[in-house]
């Protein structure tokens, strides 16, 4: 049910909810009916009222069996409803907010969101660097209209359940899509091409957007990798990961093999800073790290214990080609990327090094979830 949230007939119809009366009411929320007698309703009305009604505030209703439930707010962008009925600014972005907190495989992920909503507001946080997409639309009308753009980072800092990570299931659909006529899910919000978008206005410009098509309550989501999903790095060129070996001592050389879904082809990124990540094998516990901290090409990527020092830090760039493609280089040297040697691009058991960045196949990688 995608975290409880049901479209079939819009959350306004037959859920035993009301738009017109306050959801501390009897009327705005039915008690014993709708939305009150499932598992998975009681679900979608918690983010319902998290998303409508600030901290501090609280509901109790009461299942079908008499069985109470508290429902308490967190972001309060329409706070109005508690008491009074829900307008359409107010559906519009509570509807925003709840489709921008969908994830289609249950797990909780960290994200950052930005708004016009005062609850919200504009602004980015260094912690969220990857720009994920928009969303809007109206979940309380039948058939529920709910829409999403990628942003500019959907392929970057992937994680489970949301836009770029292979999602299915999900509740919303492409928006340019939808009102263009053309596009697919790869086109990005954030190009800048999308003929009824207007962003936020300066210097808020490259947070959000002010209106979607008629919509004008946006919620623009951003993220970074989950420091507790295993990832596979996977080469372009070879379609070989990078692989920690079975047999691992301090300085252990990394490698390319052919995927086997093992613990030491799979790894946890942890951010230490702004654009800076630990890579952590899970089979051995160790740190990716460039051998002895040089900058030359050929130096060999190697397994450590986990440090800090520079050499074990990685920046991952976008290519911005919409494939998902990325250079990855230490924080000690940003001109370079990993990469096979020469002579050895495809072949399995090829150990990693750094080169000089020259935008080659080779030097181009995919971070995935770890299946």
């Amino acid at each position: 049910m995608i975290n409880g949230l049901s479209l079939t007939n819009g959350l306004s119809s037959l859920n035993g909810l009301s738009m017109l009366n306050g959801l501390a009411s009897v009327a705005g929320v039915a008690n014993g009916v709708g939305l009150m007698t499932s598992a998975s309703g009681r679900t979608t009305l918690a983010y319902l009222v998290r998303c409508a009604l600030p901290t501090g505030r609280t509901i109790i209703k009461r299942d079908q069996n008499n069985v109470s439930y508290s429902f308490a707010g967190q972001i309060g962008v329409a706070p109005e409803w508690e008491t009074g009925a829900c307008d359409a600014t107010c559906m519009e972005q509570v509807s925003a907010c709840m489709l921008a907190h969908v994830n289609t495989t249950g797990q909780h992920i960290a994200i950052w969101l930005d708004g016009d909503s005062p609850a919200i507001g504009w602004g980015q946080n260094s912690n969220y660097p990857f720009q994920e997409g928009s969303f809007f639309g109206n979940l309380f009308v039948s058939p529920p209209h709910a829409y999403f753009c990628n942003g500019k980072d959907f392929d970057r800092g992937v994680v489970p359940g949301r836009l770029g990570a292979t999602q299915v299931g999900a509740p919303y659909v492409n928006g340019l899509a939808t009102f263009n006529g053309t596009g697919n899910l790869d086109t990005l919000c954030f190009s800048g091409a999308w003929w009824d978008c207007a962003r936020a206005t300066a210097p808020h410009d490259t947070d959000g957007f002010a209106k979607c098509s008629t919509y004008t309550h946006v919620v623009t989501v951003w993220r970074d990798f989950d420091p507790s999903t295993l990832y596979k790095i996977s080469n372009k060129l070879s379609g070989k990961v990078l692989d920690g070996g079975t047999v691992v001592y301090e300085g252990a050389p990394v490698k390319q093999k052919t995927y086997v879904s093992s613990n030491a082809q799979k790894w946890t990124i942890r951010s230490t800073s702004p654009g800076r990540y630990n890579v952590i094998n899970a089979a051995s516990g160790k740190s990716l790290e460039i051998a002895g901290q040089k900058t030359t090409d050929g130096t060999a990527l190697i397994l450590a214990t986990p440090s800090g020092q520079s050499s074990q830090l990685f920046g991952f760039t976008s290519l911005g080609d919409g494939t998902g493609y990325l250079k990855i280089a230490p924080a000690s040297n940003s001109n370079v990327s990993l990469s096979p040697p020469p002579g050895s691009f495809k072949v399995d058991g090829a150990m990693i090094q750094e080169w000089s960045w020259t935008v080659s196949d080779q030097q181009e990688w995919q971070v995935l979830i770890a299946n």
